[in-house]
Protein backbone atom coordinates (compact mmCIF):
# COMPACT_ATOMS: atom_id res chain seq x y z
CA UNK A 1 0.00 0.00 0.00
CA UNK A 2 1.10 3.85 -1.04
CA UNK A 3 0.14 6.95 1.13
CA UNK A 4 -0.08 10.09 -1.15
CA UNK A 5 1.75 13.04 0.76
CA UNK A 6 3.16 14.67 -2.24
CA UNK A 7 2.27 14.86 -6.26
CA UNK A 8 5.56 13.24 -6.16
CA UNK A 9 4.37 10.12 -4.30
CA UNK A 10 1.70 10.43 -7.03
CA UNK A 11 3.43 10.51 -10.32
CA UNK A 12 5.74 7.17 -8.90
CA UNK A 13 2.12 5.43 -8.22
CA UNK A 14 1.04 6.16 -11.03
CA UNK A 15 3.87 5.29 -13.02
CA UNK A 16 4.48 2.09 -10.72
CA UNK A 17 0.42 0.72 -11.71
CA UNK A 18 0.46 1.62 -15.34
CA UNK A 19 4.01 1.24 -16.82
CA UNK A 20 3.34 -2.33 -17.84
CA UNK A 21 -0.04 -1.52 -19.66
CA UNK A 22 0.61 2.27 -20.72
CA UNK A 23 2.22 3.05 -24.49
CA UNK A 24 5.98 5.12 -23.69
CA UNK A 25 3.59 8.19 -25.12
CA UNK A 26 1.31 7.76 -22.68
CA UNK A 27 3.48 7.95 -19.92
CA UNK A 28 5.55 10.43 -20.58
CA UNK A 29 1.92 12.48 -21.39
CA UNK A 30 0.62 12.30 -17.59
CA UNK A 31 4.60 12.53 -16.31
CA UNK A 32 4.68 16.15 -17.95
CA UNK A 33 1.09 16.74 -16.50
CA UNK A 34 2.28 15.92 -12.99
CA UNK A 35 5.23 17.85 -13.46
CA UNK A 36 3.39 20.86 -14.16
CA UNK A 37 0.58 20.54 -11.31
CA UNK A 38 3.78 19.56 -9.31
CA UNK A 39 5.40 23.10 -9.76
CA UNK A 40 2.28 24.21 -9.67
CA UNK A 41 1.13 23.11 -5.87
CA UNK A 42 5.29 23.93 -4.92
CA UNK A 43 4.62 27.45 -5.42
CA UNK A 44 1.06 27.59 -3.67
CA UNK A 45 1.23 27.87 0.52
CA UNK A 46 -1.98 26.48 1.13
CA UNK A 47 -3.55 23.86 -0.44
CA UNK A 48 -7.06 23.93 -2.70
CA UNK A 49 -9.89 23.51 -0.97
CA UNK A 50 -10.81 19.81 -2.40
CA UNK A 51 -8.00 18.34 -3.51
CA UNK A 52 -7.18 16.06 -6.34
CA UNK A 53 -5.30 12.99 -7.93
CA UNK A 54 -5.62 14.05 -11.43
CA UNK A 55 -5.07 17.01 -13.19
CA UNK A 56 -8.18 19.09 -13.29
CA UNK A 57 -10.29 18.82 -16.75
CA UNK A 58 -13.48 20.41 -17.66
CA UNK A 59 -16.38 18.20 -19.40
CA UNK A 60 -19.10 19.36 -21.43
CA UNK A 61 -21.55 16.66 -20.42
CA UNK A 62 -25.41 16.77 -20.71
CA UNK A 63 -26.96 15.60 -17.71
CA UNK A 64 -29.56 13.69 -16.89
CA UNK A 65 -32.50 15.29 -14.28
CA UNK A 66 -35.66 13.24 -13.82
CA UNK A 67 -38.57 14.45 -11.94
CA UNK A 68 -38.14 13.62 -8.12
CA UNK A 69 -41.50 14.22 -6.76
CA UNK A 70 -39.95 16.21 -4.02
CA UNK A 71 -38.31 13.05 -2.54
CA UNK A 72 -35.06 11.95 -1.55
CA UNK A 73 -34.64 8.44 -2.28
CA UNK A 74 -31.20 5.88 -1.51
CA UNK A 75 -31.60 2.57 -3.11
CA UNK A 76 -28.98 0.05 -1.40
CA UNK A 77 -28.12 -2.33 -4.04
CA UNK A 78 -27.98 -6.01 -3.90
CA UNK A 79 -24.32 -6.59 -4.70
CA UNK A 80 -23.52 -9.93 -3.10
CA UNK A 81 -20.33 -9.34 -0.73
CA UNK A 82 -19.74 -5.44 -1.26
CA UNK A 83 -21.76 -2.20 -1.27
CA UNK A 84 -23.13 0.00 -3.51
CA UNK A 85 -25.64 2.95 -3.00
CA UNK A 86 -27.10 5.10 -5.47
CA UNK A 87 -29.19 7.91 -4.37
CA UNK A 88 -31.81 10.05 -6.44
CA UNK A 89 -31.75 13.95 -4.73
CA UNK A 90 -35.01 16.17 -4.78
CA UNK A 91 -33.31 18.39 -6.86
CA UNK A 92 -32.92 15.83 -9.80
CA UNK A 93 -29.12 15.16 -8.66
CA UNK A 94 -27.89 11.57 -8.21
CA UNK A 95 -24.93 9.89 -6.72
CA UNK A 96 -23.20 6.71 -6.42
CA UNK A 97 -21.30 5.42 -3.26
CA UNK A 98 -19.27 2.45 -4.42
CA UNK A 99 -20.08 0.09 -6.86
CA UNK A 100 -19.50 -3.37 -5.93
CA UNK A 101 -16.67 -5.81 -6.98
CA UNK A 102 -15.23 -6.14 -10.15
CA UNK A 103 -18.26 -8.98 -11.12
CA UNK A 104 -20.71 -6.31 -9.82
CA UNK A 105 -20.17 -3.59 -12.00
CA UNK A 106 -22.81 -4.48 -15.05
CA UNK A 107 -25.27 -5.51 -12.00
CA UNK A 108 -24.61 -1.40 -10.91
CA UNK A 109 -24.93 -0.33 -14.46
CA UNK A 110 -28.23 -2.14 -15.57
CA UNK A 111 -29.51 -1.17 -12.39
CA UNK A 112 -29.19 2.80 -12.68
CA UNK A 113 -30.14 2.63 -16.08
CA UNK A 114 -33.27 0.79 -15.15
CA UNK A 115 -34.16 4.20 -13.46
CA UNK A 116 -33.69 6.11 -16.58
CA UNK A 117 -30.52 8.03 -16.02
CA UNK A 118 -27.92 8.09 -18.41
CA UNK A 119 -25.55 10.20 -15.83
CA UNK A 120 -24.52 10.78 -12.28
CA UNK A 121 -23.29 13.58 -10.68
CA UNK A 122 -21.11 12.33 -8.26
CA UNK A 123 -19.36 9.47 -7.40
CA UNK A 124 -17.39 8.30 -4.30
CA UNK A 125 -15.33 5.49 -4.19
CA UNK A 126 -15.08 5.03 0.07
CA UNK A 127 -11.97 3.15 0.03
CA UNK A 128 -9.82 0.68 -2.99
CA UNK A 129 -10.78 -2.52 -2.25
CA UNK A 130 -12.24 -5.00 -4.57
CA UNK A 131 -15.58 -5.14 -3.16
CA UNK A 132 -16.18 -1.21 -2.82
CA UNK A 133 -14.71 0.32 -6.36
CA UNK A 134 -14.51 -3.09 -8.58
CA UNK A 135 -17.41 -2.26 -10.44
CA UNK A 136 -16.79 1.59 -10.38
CA UNK A 137 -14.69 1.66 -13.64
CA UNK A 138 -17.88 -0.04 -15.40
CA UNK A 139 -19.88 2.41 -14.56
CA UNK A 140 -17.50 5.46 -15.45
CA UNK A 141 -17.05 4.09 -18.49
CA UNK A 142 -21.24 3.62 -18.44
CA UNK A 143 -22.10 7.34 -17.60
CA UNK A 144 -21.62 10.62 -18.09
CA UNK A 145 -19.83 11.28 -14.22
CA UNK A 146 -19.62 14.94 -12.90
CA UNK A 147 -17.76 14.67 -9.88
CA UNK A 148 -15.07 11.90 -8.41
CA UNK A 149 -14.48 11.84 -5.17
CA UNK A 150 -11.87 8.83 -3.37
CA UNK A 151 -9.52 8.80 -0.42
CA UNK A 152 -6.26 9.72 -0.51
CA UNK A 153 -4.90 6.54 -0.63
CA UNK A 154 -3.31 3.97 -3.51
CA UNK A 155 -3.45 0.19 -3.91
CA UNK A 156 -1.26 -2.14 -6.53
CA UNK A 157 -4.03 -3.30 -7.80
CA UNK A 158 -5.73 -4.25 -11.01
CA UNK A 159 -8.92 -3.06 -9.81
CA UNK A 160 -7.71 0.37 -8.28
CA UNK A 161 -5.32 0.85 -11.89
CA UNK A 162 -8.61 0.00 -13.89
CA UNK A 163 -10.36 3.03 -12.15
CA UNK A 164 -7.54 5.19 -13.03
CA UNK A 165 -7.70 4.36 -16.42
CA UNK A 166 -11.48 4.73 -16.53
CA UNK A 167 -11.48 8.21 -14.82
CA UNK A 168 -8.16 8.99 -17.20
CA UNK A 169 -9.95 8.13 -20.25
CA UNK A 170 -13.13 10.40 -19.47
CA UNK A 171 -10.47 13.23 -18.67
CA UNK A 172 -11.96 13.44 -15.33
CA UNK A 173 -10.60 14.63 -11.70
CA UNK A 174 -10.42 12.62 -8.30
CA UNK A 175 -11.28 15.03 -5.66
CA UNK A 176 -10.12 14.47 -2.53
CA UNK A 177 -12.94 12.32 -0.16
CA UNK A 178 -11.88 13.85 3.38
CA UNK A 179 -13.38 14.93 6.54
CA UNK A 180 -14.72 18.73 5.90
CA UNK A 181 -15.88 18.21 2.37
CA UNK A 182 -19.10 19.82 0.87
CA UNK A 183 -19.76 17.92 -1.93
CA UNK A 184 -23.22 19.89 -2.36
CA UNK A 185 -25.58 21.76 -0.26
CA UNK A 186 -28.94 23.30 -0.37
CA UNK A 187 -31.54 24.63 1.54
CA UNK A 188 -33.18 21.96 1.80
CA UNK A 189 -30.40 19.02 1.85
CA UNK A 190 -26.83 18.56 2.10
CA UNK A 191 -24.04 16.26 1.58
CA UNK A 192 -20.87 16.28 3.24
CA UNK A 193 -17.65 13.70 4.12
CA UNK A 194 -17.18 13.52 7.61
CA UNK A 195 -14.36 10.83 7.74
CA UNK A 196 -11.57 9.92 7.02
CA UNK A 197 -10.38 12.78 9.83
CA UNK A 198 -6.45 11.64 9.53
CA UNK A 199 -3.99 11.41 6.71
CA UNK A 200 -2.42 8.04 7.52
CA UNK A 201 -3.88 4.46 8.85
CA UNK A 202 -2.22 1.43 9.23
CA UNK A 203 -5.44 -0.42 7.51
CA UNK A 204 -7.07 0.38 4.54
CA UNK A 205 -10.89 0.34 5.70
CA UNK A 206 -10.14 3.32 8.11
CA UNK A 207 -9.62 5.50 4.70
CA UNK A 208 -12.89 4.98 3.81
CA UNK A 209 -15.11 7.91 3.11
CA UNK A 210 -17.99 7.88 5.72
CA UNK A 211 -20.83 10.59 3.92
CA UNK A 212 -23.75 12.20 5.96
CA UNK A 213 -26.70 13.09 3.54
CA UNK A 214 -29.51 15.12 4.66
CA UNK A 215 -32.99 16.32 3.78
CA UNK A 216 -34.81 18.60 6.15
CA UNK A 217 -35.93 16.39 9.08
CA UNK A 218 -34.25 13.24 7.59
CA UNK A 219 -30.60 11.84 7.10
CA UNK A 220 -28.52 8.94 6.19
CA UNK A 221 -24.76 7.52 7.52
CA UNK A 222 -22.67 5.66 4.62
CA UNK A 223 -19.41 4.32 6.41
CA UNK A 224 -17.86 2.26 3.57
CA UNK A 225 -15.77 0.02 5.78
CA UNK A 226 -14.74 2.36 8.41
CA UNK A 227 -13.56 0.64 11.58
CA UNK A 228 -13.78 1.65 15.28
CA UNK A 229 -11.00 3.70 14.92
CA UNK A 230 -11.74 6.19 12.32
CA UNK A 231 -15.70 6.61 13.55
CA UNK A 232 -13.88 7.40 17.03
CA UNK A 233 -12.07 10.63 15.35
CA UNK A 234 -15.72 11.75 13.60
CA UNK A 235 -16.18 15.16 15.24
CA UNK A 236 -18.96 15.97 12.91
CA UNK A 237 -22.38 15.44 13.94
CA UNK A 238 -23.54 12.47 12.71
CA UNK A 239 -26.59 11.63 14.16
CA UNK A 240 -28.97 9.93 11.56
CA UNK A 241 -32.17 8.01 10.73
CA UNK A 242 -30.86 5.25 8.42
CA UNK A 243 -27.18 3.87 9.06
CA UNK A 244 -25.27 1.72 6.62
CA UNK A 245 -23.97 -0.41 8.89
CA UNK A 246 -20.01 -0.26 8.84
CA UNK A 247 -17.94 -3.40 6.97
CA UNK A 248 -20.70 -5.42 6.01
CA UNK A 249 -21.71 -5.58 9.49
CA UNK A 250 -18.50 -6.59 11.16
CA UNK A 251 -18.04 -6.53 14.10
CA UNK A 252 -14.77 -4.33 13.63
CA UNK A 253 -17.35 -1.33 12.95
CA UNK A 254 -20.37 -0.65 14.51
CA UNK A 255 -18.87 0.38 18.15
CA UNK A 256 -21.18 0.97 21.06
CA UNK A 257 -19.98 4.71 20.98
CA UNK A 258 -20.93 5.14 17.19
CA UNK A 259 -24.24 3.62 17.51
CA UNK A 260 -25.33 5.45 19.88
CA UNK A 261 -24.21 9.04 18.36
CA UNK A 262 -25.82 7.90 15.29
CA UNK A 263 -28.52 7.01 17.55
CA UNK A 264 -30.61 5.59 13.99
CA UNK A 265 -33.93 4.10 13.84
CA UNK A 266 -33.14 1.83 11.09
CA UNK A 267 -29.61 0.10 9.88
CA UNK A 268 -29.21 -1.39 6.80
CA UNK A 269 -26.31 -3.81 6.21
CA UNK A 270 -25.14 -5.08 2.51
CA UNK A 271 -23.74 -8.75 2.77
CA UNK A 272 -23.40 -11.77 0.06
CA UNK A 273 -25.61 -14.73 1.42
CA UNK A 274 -23.29 -17.52 2.65
CA UNK A 275 -20.73 -15.21 2.93
CA UNK A 276 -17.22 -16.46 3.73
CA UNK A 277 -16.37 -13.69 6.75
CA UNK A 278 -19.63 -14.36 8.24
CA UNK A 279 -20.69 -10.93 7.87
CA UNK A 280 -22.79 -9.93 9.55
CA UNK A 281 -21.40 -10.79 12.75
CA UNK A 282 -23.30 -11.90 16.11
CA UNK A 283 -22.45 -9.18 18.01
CA UNK A 284 -23.31 -6.46 15.65
CA UNK A 285 -26.77 -7.94 15.48
CA UNK A 286 -27.03 -7.77 19.35
CA UNK A 287 -25.76 -4.29 19.24
CA UNK A 288 -28.92 -3.34 17.20
CA UNK A 289 -30.74 -5.52 19.06
CA UNK A 290 -30.20 -4.22 22.33
CA UNK A 291 -30.83 -0.84 20.71
CA UNK A 292 -34.35 -1.91 19.64
CA UNK A 293 -33.11 -0.57 15.69
CA UNK A 294 -34.46 -2.04 13.04
CA UNK A 295 -32.51 -3.57 10.17
CA UNK A 296 -32.30 -4.88 6.58
CA UNK A 297 -30.05 -7.08 5.21
CA UNK A 298 -29.08 -7.13 0.91
CA UNK A 299 -28.36 -10.95 1.54
CA UNK A 300 -32.06 -11.61 3.00
CA UNK A 301 -34.33 -8.57 1.55
CA UNK A 302 -32.00 -7.72 -1.31
CA UNK A 303 -31.76 -4.53 -3.06
CA UNK A 304 -33.85 -1.97 -0.21
CA UNK A 305 -34.71 1.23 -0.82
CA UNK A 306 -35.63 4.10 1.56
CA UNK A 307 -38.00 7.04 0.36
CA UNK A 308 -37.85 10.32 2.21
CA UNK A 309 -40.04 13.05 1.76
CA UNK A 310 -38.20 15.18 4.40
CA UNK A 311 -39.88 13.72 7.33
CA UNK A 312 -40.96 10.38 6.76
CA UNK A 313 -39.00 7.24 5.84
CA UNK A 314 -40.30 4.17 3.99
CA UNK A 315 -38.55 1.13 2.68
CA UNK A 316 -38.95 -1.50 0.04
CA UNK A 317 -37.23 -4.46 -0.79
CA UNK A 318 -37.32 -6.59 -4.24
CA UNK A 319 -37.98 -9.65 -1.71
CA UNK A 320 -41.27 -11.17 -0.50
CA UNK A 321 -39.18 -11.28 2.79
CA UNK A 322 -40.29 -7.59 4.78
CA UNK A 323 -38.36 -6.13 7.53
CA UNK A 324 -35.70 -7.97 9.05
CA UNK A 325 -36.30 -6.08 12.80
CA UNK A 326 -35.28 -6.71 16.32
CA UNK A 327 -36.37 -9.66 18.19
CA UNK A 328 -38.34 -7.35 20.70
CA UNK A 329 -41.34 -7.92 19.00
CA UNK A 330 -43.93 -9.91 18.70
CA UNK A 331 -44.09 -13.21 17.40
CA UNK A 332 -46.30 -12.78 14.53
CA UNK A 333 -44.44 -9.45 13.59
CA UNK A 334 -40.92 -11.60 13.52
CA UNK A 335 -39.53 -12.98 10.23
CA UNK A 336 -37.65 -16.59 10.41
CA UNK A 337 -35.49 -18.87 8.09
CA UNK A 338 -36.65 -22.14 8.04
CA UNK A 339 -34.07 -24.72 7.34
CA UNK A 340 -35.93 -27.31 5.69
CA UNK A 341 -33.64 -30.61 6.02
CA UNK A 342 -33.28 -29.90 9.91
CA UNK A 343 -36.67 -28.47 10.41
CA UNK A 344 -35.38 -25.77 12.71
CA UNK A 345 -36.92 -22.13 13.03
CA UNK A 346 -33.69 -19.76 13.66
CA UNK A 347 -33.71 -15.88 13.46
CA UNK A 348 -32.28 -13.88 10.44
CA UNK A 349 -29.37 -12.95 13.17
CA UNK A 350 -28.49 -16.69 13.97
CA UNK A 351 -24.97 -17.43 12.43
CA UNK A 352 -26.29 -20.96 11.77
CA UNK A 353 -28.51 -18.86 8.47
CA UNK A 354 -25.02 -18.17 6.69
CA UNK A 355 -24.35 -21.86 6.76
CA UNK A 356 -26.94 -22.83 5.72
CA UNK A 357 -27.50 -23.62 1.90
CA UNK A 358 -30.10 -21.75 -0.16
CA UNK A 359 -32.01 -25.29 -1.32
CA UNK A 360 -32.64 -25.95 2.74
CA UNK A 361 -33.38 -22.43 3.21
CA UNK A 362 -36.93 -21.22 3.54
CA UNK A 363 -38.36 -18.07 4.97
CA UNK A 364 -41.73 -17.29 7.16
CA UNK A 365 -43.54 -14.55 9.19
CA UNK A 366 -45.68 -17.69 10.77
CA UNK A 367 -44.49 -19.23 13.85
CA UNK A 368 -46.82 -20.92 15.11
CA UNK A 369 -47.78 -22.61 11.72
CA UNK A 370 -44.18 -23.55 11.26
CA UNK A 371 -44.52 -25.40 14.57
CA UNK A 372 -47.72 -27.08 13.14
CA UNK A 373 -45.38 -28.31 10.45
CA UNK A 374 -42.88 -29.65 12.57
CA UNK A 375 -40.18 -27.16 12.81
CA UNK A 376 -38.61 -26.83 16.14
CA UNK A 377 -37.17 -23.85 17.75
CA UNK A 378 -33.10 -23.16 17.28
CA UNK A 379 -31.59 -23.50 20.76
CA UNK A 380 -28.86 -21.13 19.93
CA UNK A 381 -30.78 -18.15 18.97
CA UNK A 382 -33.97 -18.93 20.96
CA UNK A 383 -36.50 -17.57 18.30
Amino acid sequence: MHYLKSSDTLVKNLLNMKVKTMKLKKIMSVLATLLILSSSVACSSTADAEDNFLPEAQNDYIFTTLPSNGNLRVNYIDVGQGDSEFIEFPNGETMLIDAGTNESGQTVVNYIKSLGYTSVDYVIGTHPHEDHIGGLDDVINSFDIGKIYMPKVTTDTKTFEDVLDAVENKNLTINTAKSGVVITETDDFSVKIVAPVSEQYDDLNNYSAVVKVSYKDNSFLFTGDAEELSENQITDDISADVLKAGHHGSSTSSSDKFLDRVCPSTVVISCGEDNSYGHPHKETIEKLNSRNIKYYRTDINGTVVATSDGSTITFTTDKSTSTVQTENKTETEKNYVLNTNSKKIHLPSCPSVSKMSDKNKSFTSDYNKAISEGYTPCASCNP
